[in-house]
């Protein structure tokens, strides 16, 4: 089984950030950053979606709603707080 199909595995079963992927496969999150982009296009032939969690500002609780990428934002557009959360990506 290839890395990334180990990654959509995992994400079946429970959701994970980039940061809990990269430490479990020893790897860097830009390298599951870019997993991740090939994961949600060769899903959506299995008819899955990858979903995510989006990622927020703990300072003042801003939500990223309409963010698309998989990278975590650097600093909250409102309170300009450097203290976001990761997204949470899932498969369904």
């Amino acid at each position: 089984m290839t890395r990334r199909e180990q990654i959509i595995q995992i994400l079946k079963e429970t959701p994970q950030t980039v940061t809990q992927l990269a430490n479990y496969f020893q790897l860097t999150n830009t390298e599951i950053e870019v997993d991740l982009g090939h994961i949600e296009k060769s899903v959506k032939s299995r008819n899955l979606k990858l979903g995510s969690q989006p990622a927020y500002c703990e300072k003042c609780k801003f939500t990223f709603k309409e963010r698309s990428k998989i990278r975590k934002p650097s600093k909250c557009p409102q309170c300009r707080s450097e203290s976001i959360s990761e997204p949470v990506f899932y498969i369904k």
